[in-house]
């Protein structure tokens, strides 16, 4: 890209959101927000199909499906700590760790 299409769109931009702003005060705020969440579902979604791709190689059809669920990355959180033995034991000591922290607690 040019670097005068860069100015030139940085500029229509700017300037499309003054005029809204002035019309619909809260319209700017709504558009952030939306892009900001779209944002963040774009990055859960590389990164869990990064993760799929670097762990889950030999998956079928049926468990792509439902690695599309919400579920899937803790599925993928517990397959990864389960892989390796060390990983596992230190889990469970933190998990033990943050029981015991929480019953300290009084309620």
């Amino acid at each position: 890209m040019r670097m005068r299409g860069f100015v030139a769109g940085s500029l229509f931009g700017i300037a499309a959101g003054i005029i809204l702003s002035r019309r619909k005060p809260g319209s700017v705020d709504w558009f952030v927000r939306r892009a900001d969440r779209l944002m963040d579902s774009a990055k859960h979604m590389v990164i869990e199909q990064v993760l799929n791709r670097r762990f889950g190689a030999g998956e079928g059809d049926g468990e792509r499906e439902q690695g599309r669920s919400r579920g899937s990355s803790w599925n993928t959180i517990r397959s990864l700590i389960n892989a390796d033995a060390r990983v596992k034991h230190e889990a469970e000591r933190i998990l033990a760790e943050a029981g015991d922290a929480a019953s300290d607690k009084p309620h």
